[in-house]
């Protein structure tokens, strides 16, 4: 006989008790399963990194696969250096040497600062401890690091933050002991919109000062300050005249810094991290740009432009209104490349910059990469959103080919099937080009009779079936009976619309009666049946509106629905039934792709109140940014909630 002992054993031998995952493998999945959990990559790396017997692979590749998802951590990019680096200390397996040489080590940290500063071109930071590596850790020769600090300079030397920058490029220079190549570093610094320009300065009276006439000046730029008539000039006066060309230069600077210093003053970071973006410094953002594109100096706008992406790069505003800038300024494409850059690293899962980015090149005629934009939305990003097949079947109609944009109709209707909301909105959209734009008002009858009898529901589906029928219909004598049979079949029993829109539908069949009715009898008929429903419902004899409105188009959503609410709260309705607008947005509650698919027919809707159309400002999103730049900080998993709102 088997005792409870035994089956306890048997239960334990058969594998009953759970495995537990070890940390790594639990980490794993969660950043397998959602690559924008941050916290969950910060604590990977740190454990991979840890533990000494993890294979150099298995680091890099975690390094690889974060820094695909948040390129702009520069601090990540030179921990990952640092370790490759470290590798020549690092003993194998067997003991029997280091894992790497220090020529290797080097050459391996070299090449991942190369592609942090490729990723992060425009941030100090990140030159910063490329160039520091060079100057102090591995001590390159100045052959070596000049062509960097000139690489650097070139990319970030005019932000006000890049006083180190400069600092090191005078600091290797003085310690060559290249006087006239440092007393060009010098002039160069003078024009550049630092914040410690003055102290730069006052480094420079310094330098003067102890610098022979020609590293100041060569000859013929000391010929140019004496001018024709003066052959012999004083060499204390030719110091003067060097000094005072070069302040001219600074006090233009300054005075250029001075105008700027409110808007800097509103940048609230120059460096990609977590939290969202403030909505005072995104406000301050959009006011230096507007600045600077009013100044007309297209070289500072752009690197304004690209400082700002530094901070706000995943804010889809910023990405438009730099491609809307530097079209005009520089053409098609530069405009794309900065499209390029939004929709493969920075917005990948964000449907919206897919479809304005497929409207760009609609625009400019490149059909077929338009094509595959809204492929790569439908097959992968968010094949469950609504707004990208309708705009995929507008795009087909314009080319003509309306049998394509029939069956993406098609296609949308069956995807979003289980959405009465969204089902209504792809059925209307439907029908509407099936009768204006194929001219076959049969088979829109057909599509919104099927879309009836799949979710009797919708208010917003009746009212559209309605309106169009009155449309279709014009004085027809059949006008009347065909209107009203839909009518009927919306106020059913069988229908699942509320008590209270119900109400409203009678409301509307007595006031569409008194109008078009060829008899008072017809009208009167209506109003019998809409008060011997109320009794038997118990609903108030008042004719009065309960959930719908008589409001202007301009004020509602696609069939006078608002969508300025959220699921499962009362939305005020209009009775103006309209086939043009949005649906409601959906709260995100997960920061996954597979959650952006599935809740993108919903949630994106609310994007195209802000966009109409390729060029159009939005609204900010808001949303976290998926980085902590530089630091090991932990930040609770609710600040990834609204991560990429689709």
């Amino acid at each position: 006989m088997e005792t409870p002992a035994d089956a306890s054993a048997d239960a334990s031998a058969s594998g009953s008790n759970p495995i537990v995952p070890t940390p790594l493998e639990r980490l794993t999945e969660a950043v397998d399963k959602n690559p924008l959990d941050f916290n969950s990559w910060v604590s990977l790396l740190a454990l991979v990194q840890s533990e000494a017997a993890t294979p150099r692979e298995t680091v890099e590749a975690t390094y690889d696969r974060f820094l695909a998802e948040f390129p702009l951590c520069f601090g990540y990019w030179n921990k990952y250096a640092q370790y490759e680096f470290g590798l020549a200390n690092k003993l194998t397996e067997d003991g029997s040497g280091t894992v790497a040489t220090p020529e290797e080590a080097q050459t391996a940290a070299r090449e991942v600062y190369e592609r942090g500063v490729v990723a992060v071109k425009y941030s100090v930071d990140m030159w910063m401890k490329y160039c520091e590596f060079l100057i102090h850790t591995v001590h390159s020769p100045i052959e070596e690091t000049r062509p960097v600090l000139e690489r650097a300079v070139a990319a970030c030397g005019a932000d006000p933050l890049a006083g180190p920058l400069w600092e090191l490029y005078i600091q290797i220079e003085t310690v060559n002991n290249d006087m006239p190549r440092l007393n060009q570093v010098f002039k160069r610094i003078m024009h550049q919109p630092l914040r410690n320009l003055e102290e730069f300065w006052e480094k420079y009276n310094q330098f003067v000062l102890a610098q022979q006439l020609n590293a100041l000046a060569t000859p013929e730029e000391q010929k140019a300050l004496t001018g024709d008539g003066d052959e012999i000039m004083d060499e204390g006066l030719l110091r003067v005249k060097i000094v005072n060309a070069v302040e001219v230069v600074k006090n233009k600077t300054m005075e250029d810094i001075y105008r700027r210093q409110a808007f800097e003053a509103g940048i609230d970071r120059s460096y990609f991290h977590v939290t969202p973006v403030t909505e005072a410094a995104m406000q301050n953002w959009h006011s230096y740009l507007d600045f600077e594109e009013a100044a007309g100096n297209n070289v500072r706008c752009q690197t304004l432009y690209e400082r700002c992406l530094i901070s706000c790069a995943n804010y889809e505003e910023i990405w438009l209104r730099y491609v809307a800038w530097i079209e005009t300024v520089q053409g098609f494409e530069a405009a794309d490349d900065v499209f390029q850059r939004a929709v493969t690293i920075f917005l990948k899962y964000r449907a919206s910059i897919y479809l304005e980015y497929a409207s760009f090149l609609e625009v400019h005629e490149k059909l077929q990469k338009a094509q595959d934009m809204y492929m790569k939305v439908l097959s992968d990003v968010a094949p469950k959103l609504a707004e990208a097949f309708l705009h995929y079947c507008n795009f087909e109609r314009r080319r003509g080919d309306v049998e394509t944009a029939k069956t993406w109709y098609e296609r949308g209707m069956e995807t979003v099937e289980n959405d009465s909301e969204i089902y209504a909105y792809v059925s209307i959209a439907y029908a509407t080009f099936l009768h204006k734009n194929v001219g076959d008002a049969a088979l829109a009858r057909s599509v919104f009779k099927r879309a009836v009898q799949k979710h009797s529901g919708s208010v917003l589906l009746w009212l559209n079936y309605i309106h169009f029928e009155i449309n279709v219909g014009g004085g027809s004598p059949e006008l009347v009976p065909r209107v009203a049979s839909v009518y009927d079949l919306a106020l059913e029993d069988s229908s699942n619309l509320t008590m209270d829109e119900k109400n409203d539908v009678w409301f509307q069949y007595a006031e569409f009666m008194e109008n078009h009715a060829s008899s008072v009898a017809e009208v009167r008929e209506v109003r019998k049946r809409e008060m011997a429903w109320k009794l038997k419902n118990a609903q108030s004899r008042n004719r009065t509106i309960k959930v719908l409105g008589f409001q202007s188009g301009w004020d509602s959503d696609i069939g006078g629905y608002s969508s300025n609410v959220e699921p499962g709260m009362k939305r005020p309705r209009y009775t103006a039934p309209q086939t043009s607008a949005v649906l409601s947005t959906a709260a995100v509650a997960a920061a996954t792709p597979e959650a952006a698919a599935a809740t993108a027919t919903s949630a994106a809707a609310a994007y195209y109140q802000g966009y109409q159309g390729y060029g159009t400002q939005a609204q900010a999103y808001s949303q976290a940014d998926p980085a902590a730049a530089a630091s090991q900080q932990i930040y609770s998993q609710a600040q990834y909630a609204s991560y990429y709102q689709q």
